[in-house]
């Protein structure tokens, strides 16, 4: 990415922060959240780690045997949409899970085809990939996906043409904001609605540990992680400033039992406010074009 293609402050201006923008239609919404999951069970292990070893793939699996029941478990309790992001290579390996994910009304989207970042691909093998991954997701689901979360928030310089020549509608890939804006590729603003999401509102960052092929840390005590997403949602609540908090989330991390259960915590804690909407992706890209054409309030 270069700096001509992350939005300034003149770029986001289109919906200012602060009271100004609060949402005081006769919806009454005041901050969207979006459940995210990263369903990346083998993939990220083979394409983004380049390991093949039974022992860290067996990790990945770990999110299709286990995790994404218990997530569809827990999401069906409390009623809520989700967003799916899902590799190629796990809707063509793991397609009863996807099909579940599915058949629950939870929306889909592209996260590549074997979770292959795309600064290391040409044009070509990224068009390639973009290609195969919706082949693979229409294949197993019957769906075309409207949005696009690059593998690990990585991007290259041909990422958003390519998104826009495929109909891809928004990006879920850049941290430049608490709300959506338009997407601005080499200085031009292009037709892709980016709703964003943040490192520090990712379960990877925080709770994954491997010692190969890179050292991660991760094991951070679930009760330091529900301070640090309520505390993030509660800012943005009093901010009051159209926010989007979106959680990024992986089967084969967020799956385990106590985290599920912090998980259920943070939904407890944010259901308790006013003006909540709970909303997949799309419905966020959606809103935000329709906000965008209706222009200001008078």
């Amino acid at each position: 990415m270069t700096d001509q293609s992350v939005p300034s402050t003149a770029d986001l201006s289109a919906v200012p922060p602060g009271p100004a923008a609060a949402r005081s239609g006769a919806d009454g919404r005041r901050v969207a959240v979006s459940l995210t999951f990263d369903f990346d069970a083998e993939s990220a292990w083979l394409g983004s780690f380049k390991t093949d070893t039974p022992s860290a793939l067996s990790r990945g699996a770990y999110g299709a045997n286990e995790g994404v029941g218990r997530i569809l478990t827990l999401l069906e309790k409390y009623q809520l949409p989700a967003t799916f992001f899902i590799p190629g290579d796990t809707a063509d390996r793991h397609p009863q899970e996807t099909k579940a994910i599915a058949a629950a009304g939870h929306e889909i989207g592209h996260h590549g085809y074997l979770h292959e970042p795309p600064p290391g691909l040409t044009e070509s093998q990224e068009r390639e990939m973009i290609e195969r991954g919706i082949d693979a997701l229409e294949r197993q689901v019957g769906q075309r996906p409207r949005g696009y979360r690059s593998p690990a928030w990585e991007l290259s310089h041909n990422t958003y043409p390519l998104l826009a020549e495929y109909g891809i509608e928004y990006d879920a890939s850049q941290l430049g904001a608490d709300r959506p804006y338009w997407v601005h590729d080499k200085g031009v603003r292009t037709g892709i609605v980016e709703v964003p999401g943040a490192w520090e509102l990712c379960d990877s960052s925080l709770f994954m540990f491997a010692f190969s092929p890179h050292y991660l840390a991760g094991m951070s005590s679930p009760h330091k992680v529900q301070e640090m997403w309520c505390g993030d949602f509660d800012g943005m609540y009093a901010e009051n400033s159209d926010a989007c908090f979106v959680l990024t989330m992986h089967p084969q991390i967020i799956g385990r039992h106590y985290r599920m259960q912090m998980l259920e915590r943070v939904i407890r804690h944010i259901s308790r406010f006013e003006g909540v909407w709970f909303a997949q992706m799309g419905e966020i890209a959606d809103d935000f074009r329709a906000r965008q054409a209706a222009g200001p309030a008078s």
